[in-house]
């Protein structure tokens, strides 16, 4: 079974070899038009430099933090939850996903269900706001 594979294996790399150089050059034709899209090209990053980012935070905002789930504070379950948002253009959560699971579903929900109720300063084009995307890490630790 080994001595049959080697051998398919080295022909058909010999095949391929002489076809690569003829296809090489029948491009080089087509090159001169080549420089017509390229403006194209340097229109398209002006406008993402315009755009801004979702922006969310505990602090910055006035969010107020999640609830300590009453289990969590009973097992002593601490955890980081990480979550992706769809900020929408009106600064609400469109959808909140764990990106992250603490491994504790009990403070995973209680991230999501905090954030949900969140204000986010939407992305933007230009002046415009647009739906965007923000990643927060929420830390759950036990109080002192």
């Amino acid at each position: 079974v080994e001595k049959p594979k080697p051998v398919k294996k080295v022909e058909p790399v010999k095949k391929p070899t002489p076809p690569a150089p003829t296809p090489a050059a029948a491009p080089s034709p087509p090159a001169p038009p080549t420089p017509a899209p390229a403006p194209a090209a340097p229109a398209a990053p002006p406008a993402p430099a315009k755009e801004s980012a979702a922006v969310s935070g505990l602090a910055s905002l006035g969010n107020p933090p999640p609830e300590y789930p009453g289990l969590a504070l009973r097992r002593s379950w601490e955890g980081r939850v990480i979550l992706r948002i769809k900020v929408l253009p009106n600064g609400r959560a469109g959808s909140v996903e764990v990106t992250k699971s603490s491994g504790k579903p009990a403070l995973d929900d209680a991230a999501v269900e905090a954030v949900r109720n969140w204000k986010f300063i939407p992305a933007k084009r230009g002046d415009t706001p647009i739906e965007g995307f923000a990643t927060q890490t929420i830390d759950f630790k036990l109080p002192e």
